[in-house]
This record gives C-alpha cells, sequence and structure tokens, in this order.
C-alpha cells in the first residue's frame, strides 16, 4: 500500500468514529510495515512524511463533509458512525481467540468512566473556545490520545475523542480552517501531540499484539461493545435504520479493498 494513500485513509479514519485506521492496516496486513515505519522514524523520514502528508489531506477533505452530515442529518450521521462500529466489532470478535472476560469488561468499564468526563456538548461549532492554557493542555491531550489510538488496532480514536467531547470541536476547527489565531493555535497543538500519540501508539500496539495477545484483543472488544451502547443517541426512525445498515455495509467495502 502506498504510503500517501495509507496516509490518506488515517486522514479520513481519524474524522470518522467506529472505522479504526488501526484495525484497517491490521486486516489488510500491512501493520508490521507500519509500525516499523513509524518506530524507526530516523530512517524512514520520507516514508513519513509522505504519511503525514496523506492524512493531512484526507482530514481537509473529509472534514467538511463531516461538518455537512452533523449539520443536517445529525441522528442520521451519528448511526451511520454506529454501523461503522458494529462491524469493525464483529470482525474484532471474529479474530479473538480465548475471549477474556476479565479483559472484556475491564475495557467496557474504561469507556463508561471516560464517558462521564465529557469535554463538551456541542455538535457544530459557530463560535471557537477562547485561547487558555488549561483549554491548550486539555485539546493537546486529547490529540495524544486520537493519535495513540488511530494506530492501536480495535478502537477508533475519533470514536473515543466523540465520548469524550473534543471530537466535535475538532472537526468544526478542520471544517472552518482560516489562519486566525484562534482556530491555528488550537489544531498546532493538536496535531503535534497526534503525532506523539501515533508514535507511541505503534510501539505500544506492536508489543500488546506480540506478547499479550489474547487479553489486549479482549480489551479492545470490550471498549468497543461499551461504545456502541453509550453513542446510540435517544432517537430512531426509518432514516436511522437505513444510516446504520449504510454503516455497516461501507465498512464491509472498506476493509476488502
Amino acid at each position: 500500500m502506498s504510503n500517501y494513500i495509507l496516509g490518506f485513509i488515517i486522514g479520513i479514519t481519524s474524522l470518522i468514529p467506529g472505522i479504526s485506521a488501526g484495525t484497517i492496516i491490521y486486516l489488510t496486513s500491512d501493520c508490521a510495515n507500519t509500525w516499523d515505519i513509524i518506530k524507526d522514524f530516523k530512517h524512514n523520514i520520507l516514508n513519513i512524511i509522505k504519511i503525514l502528508l496523506g492524512i493531512i489531506l484526507g482530514v481537509l477533505i473529509f472534514s467538511k463533509i463531516i461538518e455537512y452530515l452533523f449539520i443536517y442529518f445529525p441522528y442520521e450521521t451519528m448511526y451511520l458512525f454506529i454501523g461503522f462500529l458494529l462491524f469493525n466489532f464483529k470482525n474484532s470478535f471474529i479474530k479473538t481467540k480465548n475471549l477474556n472476560i476479565f479483559f472484556l469488561i475491564f475495557g467496557a468499564l474504561i469507556i463508561y468512566f471516560l464517558s462521564m468526563l465529557s469535554f463538551d456538548n456541542e455538535i457544530v461549532y459557530t463560535t471557537f473556545p477562547s485561547l487558555s492554557l488549561i483549554f491548550l493542555i486539555t485539546f493537546s491531550l486529547s490529540g495524544f490520545i486520537d493519535g495513540f489510538l488511530t494506530i492501536t488496532p480495535g478502537i477508533s480514536g475519533s470514536m473515543m475523542m466523540m465520548l469524550l467531547g473534543p471530537y466535535y470541536l475538532y472537526k468544526s476547527y478542520l471544517a472552518n480552517f482560516t489562519f486566525s489565531k484562534i482556530i491555528v493555535i488550537p489544531l498546532l497543538c493538536y496535531f503535534t501531540f497526534d503525532i506523539l500519540g501515533f508514535y507511541f501508539g505503534a510501539k505500544f500496539s506492536s508489543y500488546m499484539l506480540k506478547n499479550f495477545e489474547k487479553n489486549f484483543q479482549s480489551f479492545i472488544l470490550g471498549m468497543m461493545l461499551a461504545s456502541i451502547i453509550i453513542l446510540i443517541p435517544n432517537y430512531f426512525s426509518l432514516s436511522c435504520l437505513i444510516a446504520l445498515i449504510l454503516g455497516i455495509l461501507i465498512t464491509r467495502k472498506v476493509e476488502t479493498i
């Protein structure tokens, strides 16, 4: 897989809760190669630059689409994302051998308690928060978590950001990008820590899957299961059902490319 295409896929999936870039890379057998490139960044600067350029292009193109969907089809969009997550859960469950119930429950509880620490409640931003040290630190840490989980198979960084809250602010920054400092400074902080999280996530995932595969996969399954339940909106209609099915079908198609 081309590093430009790989970065583009990571960029798009970083904005789609439920689709894990790490899972897609893992299922296409590019996982070890990608982790090796990221871990040994000193000898792979050119390849990493290609991946980063692909990521930037992916997020800039797709952020406006996501923003439009949340403005005009908020519930359908949520069910579309839940469809993405359901398909990934099924695939991860199939790949998990000798499920460890303890780690599954532990993973579910982690997501539940994290969901209690909501960052914000706005889905679409028309005005952005004023800059402060506390805000920039919190937003930067969100970027680290996003990057860390983006490269981790089975769990979506954007899904976690949706649970914690910064997801909506992040995609609104991208969709309304200008060179104003109130947008540029938070995004620079986010991207810097996102790259750090990406690096450490690659090292962590490689180590865990090599040494604790069964427990790690069970933990991820628990996180995914809790995420599905928490993300379900208090509204359902025929259009939501269609969006849910569409999400499953899209994810199935993406993972066979």
